[in-house]
């Protein structure tokens, strides 16, 4: 008996030796300055009738970006950035699994708060050709003026429920699909006024975080650890009453 517990317990420190020496396995993916295969652009209503105006000014180290939305409030207004990480459509998505913070370098004129979303693959309702059918995520983020470092945490993004209405969904499809990000937008917040002008200037954006991969492993085996040792027990405890 006492042999086994030696055993277990070596085994035990063994684990926690390798564990202390494997790598964080940390995940960190840049989302601006642009990488190879992302696209960005900026976009607003003017094709669609609206008098939105957006511009954008891209450099290698920032993208300066400003929107006046049009006035006409009996008519939807928008404007945006939007980052492609599949423009060819070849379902290159970014894996998010690991990210629990987007983490913001802006800097912000003329408005107090900004949307983020982040649009994911769901293999269950998805169809590349409807674009409104990719999940929502998304966040309301609020600004101050000036220049500004964020992290929102990936768990605080949400899908609303008007994307299940709009796409046509039943709220009873509501995994998250990080696995599959396919794109990722800035836009105005809810209350920007309509006719005046804003403006955000993007240093950087990075989608960051820690795998709990090794610690999961290691939880699993001290169980299987704990389940032998139990049941060690029991049976030495049962052939003692035997006896």
């Amino acid at each position: 008996m006492k042999k086994t517990y030696a055993v277990l317990a070596i085994v035990a420190a063994a684990i926690l030796v390798a564990y202390a020496l494997l790598p964080d396995r940390s995940f960190s993916e840049v989302v601006f300055p642009l990488s190879e295969g992302v696209t960005l652009d900026k976009y607003d209503d003017r094709l669609d009738g609206g008098s939105s105006e957006a511009s954008m000014d891209l450099h290698d180290s920032s993208a300066d970006f400003s929107c006046t939305l049009g006035t006409d409030t009996a008519v939807f207004a928008w404007c945006g950035l939007l980052w492609n990480f599949d423009p060819q459509g070849e379902k290159n998505y970014r894996n998010w699994m690991f990210v629990d913070s987007l983490v913001f370098d802006i800097d912000a004129k003329g408005t107090d708060e900004i949307l983020v979303k982040v649009w994911t693959y769901d293999p269950d309702v998805t169809d590349i050709e409807k674009v409104q059918t990719f999940k929502l995520l998304l966040k309301e983020i609020p600004l101050k003026a000036g220049r500004q470092r964020i992290a929102i945490p990936m768990e605080q993004l949400y899908t609303p429920e008007f994307w299940y209405e709009n796409a046509g969904v039943d709220q009873k499809y509501n995994k998250r699909h990080q696995e599959s990000v396919a794109r990722f937008e800035i836009t105005p917040g809810w209350n920007q006024p309509r006719g005046k002008a804003f403006s955000v200037k993007v240093h950087s954006i990075s989608a960051n975080g820690v795998s709990n991969f090794y610690f999961g492993v290691v939880l699993f085996a001290f169980l299987i650890i704990t389940i032998i040792a139990v049941g060690r027990s029991h049976k030495v405890h049962n052939d003692e009453d035997k006896n």
